[in-house]
């Protein structure tokens, strides 16, 4: 039979956001003999490259799951990545301003849980004083933006040199003798654990496939547009004074020199996995932020500099997978953050720490449920939210993973 001497405690597949995540929910846990393995040459390089993820919460037309997760997720977001965050606010957009008015979004927003402190909806006139744009919409004063990249750094570097191993694809995953093997691309066994944990994006489909579990995930391609213009331009006089989200979003413009640098996107191209920069996704953000600032704008005096590609995975019902497996004791996995890796990250890491502290108080794994813990129950985080995460929700059990496909 296959063995690894001196087997970890933990092992994490996968070092960007979500792998971070987990790295702070096991040292939370005094949990410090675990190894992290990725495909990279580091962490953070796939999606979590970039040091521009927009973060505010959720706005529906009812208190979904999805609305009402972002909004505990927005509160946990500046407590665990709160070292890496930028901005001071953020401004929403509806997709269209028909049908806009600031008394039916006051309703809405206080039928959803939040106050007016968090969250401000503002007409037309109040949105051109305040953020410099021509279109009704909410402000969120606590919003902001993350530099993946860096929260990842800041993880692993910490880490000791033999706790990372890099530049390794695994092929698959086997439970032996109550540990888990990982062994990859090469057909080498180069690990084994009592827990393991899941987070690295769209590979994950192919690792729990490995053992017969099939996940409903799919790839999105996403382009961020780095553009200039001159401070002589018509775009220099309307800037807004915060980000913005919406159809697009964008960060407030920087200064440099005698021009402007603005971070514009995010493209949305389902099922496309393509890392190449596209020109069309360059004018589709261009397009967009022009609609949303409304103004006479011209378009010849946006400039492309830069650009970031990256591919978000995301499930069938655009929440997130995290959680134990059912019936497979010590399995975990953390994935499909889409966009928003910065909150659903920092909720798992804080119920992943919960968890994880009372499988250690109880010496037995818990692959039934999400353990939460009181605090985040007491935040609004029930049994129900709790499950509506888990992967067994795509399906009947450990042999028949026919998908089970909730609405959000």
């Amino acid at each position: 039979m296959p063995s690894v001497k001196n087997p970890y405690e933990a092992v994490i597949v996968g070092a960007g956001i979500a792998g971070a995540a987990i790295a702070k929910a096991l040292k939370n846990n005094n949990i410090s003999n675990f190894l992290v393995v990725d495909k990279g040459l580091g962490p953070a390089t796939g999606t979590s490259a970039h040091g521009h993820a927009l973060c505010h919460p959720y706005i529906g037309r009812g208190a979904s799951r999805l609305q009402r997760l972002t909004f505990l997720a927005f509160k946990e977001a500046r407590d665990v990545w709160g070292k890496h965050w930028c901005g001071q606010g953020v401004f929403h957009l509806p997709r269209t301003q028909e049908g806009f008015t600031k008394q039916i979004m006051s309703e809405r927003l206080l039928s959803q849980g939040f106050k007016f402190d968090m969250a401000m909806p503002m007409d037309q006139a109040e949105a051109n004083e305040k953020i410099g744009v021509q279109s009704g919409g909410t402000f969120f004063p606590e919003g902001g933006w993350v530099n993946l990249e860096q929260a990842c750094h800041e993880v692993f570097v910490e880490m000791a040199p033999e706790q990372k191993l890099w530049a390794t694809k695994l092929r698959k995953i086997e439970k032996v003798d109550g540990q888990w093997m990982l062994w990859d691309d090469q057909d080498q066994l180069i690990a084994s654990t009592e827990r393991l944990f899941l987070a690295n994006g769209l590979g994950v489909k192919d690792l729990a496939e490995s053992i017969d579990i099939s996940l409903p995930l799919k790839p999105v391609r996403g382009q961020l547009s780095k553009f200039r213009f001159s401070k002589q331009s018509t775009w220099a006089q309307h800037l807004p004074r915060y980000a913005l989200s919406g159809k697009a979003y964008c960060l407030t413009p920087e200064e440099k020199g005698d021009e402007f640098e603005w971070v514009v996107g995010s493209s949305y191209d389902e099922e496309v996995d393509d890392l190449n920069v596209w020109d069309s996704s360059h004018a589709e953000n261009k397009a967009l932020i022009k609609e949303m600032l409304n103004q006479a704008l011209h378009d010849d005096e946006l400039k492309v500099k830069d650009a970031f590609v990256g591919v978000r995975c995301v499930a069938s019902d655009r929440l997130p997978i995290m959680g134990p497996v059912k019936s497979q004791p010590g399995l975990y996995i953390l994935t499909s953050l889409g966009s928003r890796g910065v909150m659903w990250s920092a909720l798992a890491s804080q119920m992943f720490t919960e968890h994880l502290a009372y499988e250690k108080n109880h010496s037995a794994f818990l692959d039934a449920r999400f353990f939460a813990g009181a605090r985040l129950a007491a935040a609004g985080l029930d049994s129900v939210l709790a499950e509506a995460l888990l992967p067994a929700r795509f399906f009947a059990g450990v042999s028949n993973s026919k998908p089970i496909l909730p609405s959000a």
